[in-house]
């Protein structure tokens, strides 16, 4: 079964036993994030018009990168429903666990947003595929 999330100008299904948080500031970045049952999390951050979508990524990743152990990134680009995202594959050390992750930008509408997911490694390659129906139902609406 799936919940949906409608708010924020955005609109997303997920799975129902998740956890769903959003920020209530109105400052920017607007966030709202879905968490697994195992704590892996997906992550919707939407910013003002005119932010430069590679500045939000290198931002995402350098913040990242300070903050964890044995920092990995690779480029990475996709295409979900015909519309281009630009990031980057992270893996990295939190506690004694490998955590992977991915950051992706895009544009919706004018307003640029960044979706950051990850879980840890023994769990990522079977949360991959909700992670990404989140993203192209997000993309759908």
């Amino acid at each position: 079964m799936v919940a949906t999330y409608d708010n924020l100008g955005v609109k997303f299904s997920y799975p129902e036993n998740w956890r769903i948080t959003e920020d209530q500031t109105n400052a920017w970045p607007r966030s709202v994030s879905v968490h697994s049952p195992t704590e892996a999390f997906w992550s919707l951050m939407i910013y003002e018009p005119g932010t430069e979508l590679e500045a939000l990524v290198d931002a995402v990743r350098d913040a990242l990168s300070e903050e964890y152990t044995d920092f990995e990134s690779v480029e990475a680009e996709q295409t979900i429903e015909g519309n281009d995202l630009i990031g980057c594959d992270l893996s990295f050390y939190c506690l004694d666990f490998l955590v992977q992750a991915k950051i992706r930008a895009l544009m919706l509408g004018v307003r640029p947003c960044v979706i950051l997911y990850q879980g840890e490694d023994r769990e990522f390659e079977e949360l991959d595929p909700v992670f990404n129906a989140i993203t192209h139902d997000l993309i759908r609406q």
